[in-house]
């Protein structure tokens, strides 16, 4: 036999029986923590994995409309959905804790809602009650403007006396 032989199988054998345990084994427990395979240390895989609500947690809804209805005493107003797919009949709202109230962009309280004012409300429903998040209020006559002007303009006469169609 070759002197090399004997300590050459000797080595490659102990790399297989040292690289099968590395492997097999895993180098822990079976709760994963030992190989790398299942995505990193627990502390990485935090980072990683979305936050998860409680089962229980509302879920945030949105409804755009017009205001029907306020009453500043009981902190509850009512909106009229504009949206043919939230509805009809007005949705009731009482305010949230901690509810965000804007007119225009700028803070605003529920005694500056008015009837008649565009609204969006983003809300949850908890104990069959709608909770009002957050109320952005639109200016009365603030119209989105396009190529044909704000709706306001496009009924109006032009220089020459001509109404003007949209």
């Amino acid at each position: 036999m070759h002197p090399r032989g004997p300590s050459t199988a000797h080595f490659l054998v102990t790399i297989v029986l040292i690289a099968g345990l590395l492997t097999g084994c895993g180098g822990g427990d079976q709760s994963g923590s030992g190989s790398q395979q299942d995505g990193g240390s627990k502390a990485e895989q935090g980072k990683n994995t979305p936050v998860k609500q409680d089962k229980n947690a509302p879920k945030k809804k949105i409804l755009f409309g017009v205001v029907k209805f306020v009453n500043p005493k009981t902190e509850g107003f009512s909106v009229r959905p504009t949206v043919n797919e939230q509805g009809k009949k007005p949705v009731v709202f009482r305010l949230a804790k901690e509810t965000r109230i804007t007119l225009g962009g700028e803070g605003a309280k529920l005694e500056d809602m008015k009837k008649g004012q565009q609204a969006q409300i983003a809300y949850v429903e908890r104990n069959d009650r709608n909770r009002a998040r957050t109320v952005r209020l639109f200016e009365a006559g603030g119209g989105v403007r396009d190529e044909k002007g704000t709706p306001d303009e496009k009924g109006a006469p032009d220089e020459k006396g001509t109404e003007k169609t949209g």
